[in-house]
């Protein structure tokens, strides 16, 4: 699936904020077992969970991301990519976002089987008129399968 990329949605605001958080998660659990005294194995195997943890959520900070091509969708997330050619894709929808998040509104993909699958970083909160981007991926999805 190539092609020049149309839109790409990304998390608002710098990044090495939220990096740095991660960091500061990692170093207080860190020094949270240090100070405690905790054995040396349990000590190990704790430190080894928060670096995984850690690490997995500064990667999910820094790969997660919706990509629009002339070819299709591209959702990358932490570990893994999924990618959508237009023919495969059958609604995009607009959806209230899950209860307690900072934002109102998700954009969901729809494919051919019926999965429905919340598109990373395309939401009220990171794009700027989301209603209108919406109706504008609606209009790349119609022509991107040929319809008129």
């Amino acid at each position: 699936m190539g092609g020049d990329i149309i839109r790409q949605y990304r998390r608002r605001g710098p990044a090495w904020r939220a990096l740095g958080a991660v960091v500061l998660l990692f170093a207080a659990g860190v020094g949270e077992v240090l100070l405690n005294g905790v054995p040396f194995w349990p000590a190990v195997a704790l430190v080894t969970v928060l670096l995984m943890a850690d690490g997995w959520l500064a990667l999910a900070l820094l790969r997660s991301r919706t990509v629009v091509r002339s070819g299709g969708i591209i959702s990358y997330g932490a570990l893994r990519s999924r990618r959508w050619a237009w023919h495969d894709i059958r609604d995009l929808r607009v959806e209230d976002a899950p209860a307690g998040s900072s934002f109102r509104f998700v954009a969901c993909l729809y494919d051919s089987a019926g999965r429905r699958t919340v598109l990373p970083f395309v939401n009220d909160r990171c794009v700027t008129d989301f209603h209108a981007e919406t109706e504008f991926l609606r209009g790349v999805l119609a022509s991107g399968r040929g319809v008129a």
